[in-house]
């Protein structure tokens, strides 16, 4: 048994620093610790043990009369705490991650040039809350890019992530911040320790039976190890401690590959390998004294078979869940249903009675029979072809057979594996659409030892992709007319594919009138007509309409709204100084305060609402500077004069009295 152990596994630089400035600190003071120091309980012990004692809340409401020490975890706090803490004469010694705290000083620093910060990471997570106190609690915290979809945002964003985030995420937040917004402000805070990390993790994974993550269940790095490692090998477990290993885990493996998270020590990691030398021993030493006790010439001759073996052999006998090759041996070789192909098949369809095969020697069951493989004998020439396409760019073609975590699986001849951001050019929510599918895809990575290969269609699509829109971009032209594809609708508009490129179809141009929501006028899927509006090849972004196809009511708004005209319309918007009507879509009408009664008005509110039908008389019409006055107050003042001439004119016929009689009379009862 082979036990490796992954490049940059244990304390990162940062851990290590706040560990030794802890124990450095103990010469000298007792110290207390604001919060867990790190995230691993055993190493926390350890130095509690050691004097050094964590606390949060009680810290933070206590005073320090004697200024005693009070040690900043790795993860950092906010500019407020460590002034309070200094208030109370507390001796602050500030243990932060040199990277946490660049990310600080980058979102302070954010905030004061006028950007709305976006963090990317856990929102309870201790680091994550610290960052966000630097920008005064103002950041927005996201677990991902579909977390600001409801969110209107400001035009201008700073967007960074949590020290250990991975990478891909990251980039796929700031596509889709970029893909929205004019200024986006990408700040650089993803660990580098971090990423060497998991990448060497990673690579390790591909390369052994067993994969073992030692660190906490509640550390962030550590569980971002775990689920890359478990996207690649099934057999990978995390565990805190020695007492959380399963001795069945070990069991038939060959290669044992060890990772540890940012918090884990060295000993730690020391008592693992141990635990696993003292029960490959034992597992050994059994072995052994049963080929003492049954010791013959067959026995022996089995034992001959090596694991990695290829060897050559008859099949003898195919079933339903096997089949039976001779080797030559005490009895036949094994090969599990399973390992003649990399899907489930039909065992007729490989292989035939009687026909002569290469196999490789797997192991040796505990009925002494020897089980073998087809398909990883059957690997050699596919990995030449598969290391050539990889040279070379061919585009290969498979089948998806299963779907993971973190992406999917496809059947090359061996095990392929296509990351979920390599799926597609865009995110993809849901990987099930694509099981049973054909899948057109580039050699990423191959792992000859391993025998795995890490592939993509996104490097197929986008290639397809920038060919078809360098052809796009020359053929168009603002003012040009093309037909188009919602593809996306967000509260600000659409993206629109006008073949192969998606311009921005803001709400603004999608009607004359006033809209709300865009999914008022579109849906995604909807195939309309569009024009351009502004091309944009230095940032890559087009603008387009679709009110500039639609005639301007402005146009003929003389001759529909001729000064006098008594309009009905809805009142749209109410402001301090008056209320917009709208009396078609695209025209909207300012009703001044000082228009909307004889009497005097002092708030707008008080006399109309949004949504209210109103008549009122047209005293100005602009179509240039598209400006309609309207007036409610005129159309009470008519009323009245109509009423007026009405009621002089009754008393006048009835009674006999003339005018100026009347008029006499009325302003005796003034």
């Amino acid at each position: 048994m082979k036990v490796i152990i992954a490049e940059y596994a244990g304390f990162c630089s940062g851990v290590k620093r706040a560990v030794q400035l802890a124990e450095d600190s103990l010469e000298k003071q007792p110290i207390r610790s604001l919060g867990p120091l790190i995230h691993n309980s055993q190493e926390i012990a350890r130095l509690q043990r050691l004097g050094i004692h964590s606390g949060d809340e009680e810290i933070l409401s206590q005073t320090s009369e004697k200024g005693e020490a009070v040690l900043i975890r790795s993860h950092g706090v906010g500019p407020q705490i460590i002034a309070e803490l200094k208030d109370r004469g507390w001796h602050v010694i500030d243990a932060t991650c040199p990277y946490v705290k660049k990310a600080q000083k980058l979102a302070q620093e954010a905030l004061k040039e006028g950007y709305q910060v976006i963090i990317l990471g856990n929102k309870e997570h201790a680091e994550v809350k610290g960052l966000r106190a630097w920008t005064k609690d103002t950041a927005i915290v996201v677990a991902s890019w579909e977390d600001l979809k409801d969110i209107n945002l400001p035009p201008k964003v700073a967007v960074l992530a949590q020290t250990t985030e991975k990478e891909a995420k990251f980039n796929e937040l700031v596509s889709y911040l970029q893909g929205i917004l004019d200024e986006v402000k990408v700040l650089k805070t993803i660990c580098t320790a971090t990423q060497q990390r998991q990448k060497a993790a990673q690579e390790l994974a591909t390369k052994v039976d067993l994969m073992l993550i030692i660190g906490g269940r509640h550390s962030s790095n550590t569980n971002k190890l775990w689920q890359i490692c478990k996207s690649l090998n099934v057999n990978s477990h995390l565990i805190e401690e020695v007492g959380e290993m399963n001795p069945e885990w070990l069991k038939n493996k060959e290669i044992i590959g060890i990772t540890a998270g940012a918090s884990t020590p060295a000993w730690i990691i020391k008592e693992v390998v141990m635990i696993i030398e003292e029960n490959n021993e034992k597992e050994v030493g059994i072995i052994e004294e049963q080929i003492d006790v049954n010791s013959n010439d067959d026995l022996l001759e089995l034992k001959s078979f090596n694991p990695g073996d290829v060897i050559k052999g008859k099949v003898v006998k195919i079933n339903a869940e096997e089949v039976l090759v001779d080797i030559g041996g005490k009895s036949e070789g094994i090969i599990p249903l399973e390992e003649l192909a990399y899907k489930r098949v039909d065992p007729k369809e490989i292989v035939s009675e009687g026909q002569e095969i290469s196999v490789e020697v797997l192991n040796e069951d505990k009925d002494g029979n020897i089980v073998l493989s087809y398909k990883k004998a059957q690997i050699e020439e596919l990995l030449d072809k598969l290391e050539q396409a990889k040279e070379s760019g061919e585009i290969i073609t498979a089948p998806v057979i299963e779907i993971v975590k973190g992406g999917i699986l496809v059947d090359v001849g061996i095990r392929g594996f296509v990351p979920a951001s390599q799926v597609d050019r865009n995110f993809v929510a849901d990987l099930n659409q694509y099981l049973n599918q054909e899948l057109r895809m580039k050699v990423l990575e191959l792992d000859r030892s391993g025998r795995k290969a890490v592939l993509s269609q996104r490097a197929v699509l986008e290639e397809e992709y920038q060919k078809i829109k360098g052809e796009v971009w020359e053929q168009l032209k603002e003012g040009q007319v093309r037909q188009g594809k919602v593809m996306r609708i967000a509260t600000f508009g659409a993206f629109v594919d006008i073949g192969g490129i998606d311009g921005l179809l803001h709400v603004s141009e999608m009607a004359w009138g006033h809209i709300s929501n865009p999914a008022e006028v579109v849906a995604e899927g909807d195939e309309i007509e569009v024009i351009i509006l502004k091309i944009d090849p230095i940032k890559q972004k087009i603008s387009l309409s679709l009110k500039g196809l639609i005639k301007n009511p402005w146009e003929n708004a003389i001759e529909k709204y001729p000064i006098g005209k008594i309009v009905t319309g809805r009142v749209v918007r109410v402001a301090p100084f008056g209320a917009f009507i709208e009396v078609e879509p695209g025209i909207d009408g300012l009703a001044h305060i000082s228009q909307l009664s004889q009497n005097r008005v002092s708030n707008v509110e008080e006399v109309l609402s949004v949504g209210q039908t109103v008549e009122a008389k047209v005293i100005e019409n602009d179509p240039v500077k598209k400006r309609l006055s309207l007036s409610l107050k005129e159309i009470a003042t008519d009323i009245e004069k109509v009423e007026y001439e009405n009621y002089l004119g009754k008393r006048e016929e009835s009674s006999g009295v003339t005018i100026g009689e009347i008029l006499k009379e009325i302003g005796q009862k003034l």
